[in-house]
């Protein structure tokens, strides 16, 4: 009370996240967060936004000081709370890109891993590629999405609007959106743009009576724990989600000790294909081992 400061961090989860918290994405993430939190002697503080009455407490806690900063988990295009909370002079970082020149923010290279992931399809022969985006609404779908594309350009490949189906980074969505793109296009090779989706779009392609790899190589984002115990090894684009914490957190507690210049970064951490069986036939597995192939620079 005397200094003025709590040593309490908020974490802020907004409506069109928080229903995906199921997603190990997200606990992976406030785990690299709580981590350097409890280093640094803070308290992390978790708030999902859904309800009017919850935004209501919301800003009261603001208003009150409660807290000495936040770190949004990630927001909506054009969602106004990054600039209410510049307004009010919060201190805050977010995890994901934003276009407000004063708020720090840590990302993962969406668009390089995208492409990464049709340079891997190329490369093991498959020239149909289609894709299940995340959601258009956050800028990861977004940038995954471009980086869709500029990998099918820079391989002299047809962008077709048929081969691409919007998802939402939930496994039914990656179930459903396949099945859709399976009813009106053949391909060979697809990229789902998280690891949750990417499941349900393998489901969906074994009902049909297609086999991943032989017939459809999938390519997921993310590399979360389970990628690579699923019933097909996944291959996936891996972001270092857990790192995307701890840096948030750590870029946040910096500017509150003054250890910085109090100029806004703009962190961006490399993304790396690891190569698992639903890329590659299981008889060439001992021939080909795991690897990952990171981000050159």
């Amino acid at each position: 009370m005397i200094t003025g400061r709590t040593h309490v961090l908020g974490l802020v989860v907004p409506m069109i996240v928080s229903s995906l918290f199921k997603d190990p994405f997200f606990s992976l993430l406030a785990q690299g967060i709580s981590s350097t939190c409890n280093t640094n002697d803070y308290t992390l503080m978790l708030w999902l936004i859904e309800t009017d009455h919850e935004k209501r407490t919301y800003e009261n806690i603001i208003n009150n000081r409660l807290i000495d900063g936040i770190i949004v988990a990630s927001s909506m295009i054009g969602d106004s709370l990054i600039e209410r909370l510049v307004q009010k002079k919060m201190p805050l970082v977010q995890i994901g890109r934003n276009d407000c020149p004063e708020v720090s923010s840590v990302d993962a290279d969406n668009v390089h891993g995208a492409m990464l992931a049709v340079r891997h399809l190329v490369n093991i022969g498959r020239q149909k590629l289609a894709t299940v985006t995340g959601q258009m609404a956050l800028y990861s779908g977004v940038d995954r999405l471009v980086g869709f594309k500029r990998g099918l350009e820079e391989n002299n490949l047809l962008i077709l609007e048929e081969r691409i189906a919007f998802g939402n980074f939930t496994e039914e969505s990656g179930y459903n959106q396949t099945k859709l793109l399976l009813s009106r296009t053949e391909f060979d090779g697809l990229f789902v743009a998280s690891d949750t989706m990417a499941f349900g779009a393998i489901q969906a392609i074994q009902e049909v009576g297609l086999r991943t790899p032989e017939d459809i190589a999938v390519v997921g984002f993310d590399d979360i724990p389970a990628s690579g115990h699923y019933h097909l090894p996944l291959t996936t684009i891996r972001q270092p989600i857990q790192n995307l914490g701890s840096i948030a957190a750590q870029t946040l507690i910096d500017r509150l000790d003054r250890k910085d210049t109090g100029t806004p970064r703009r962190i961006i951490l490399p993304t790396e294909l690891v190569i698992r069986e639903s890329t590659m036939k299981t008889e060439l597995s001992n021939r080909f081992p795991q690897v990952s192939v990171p981000k050159t620079t």
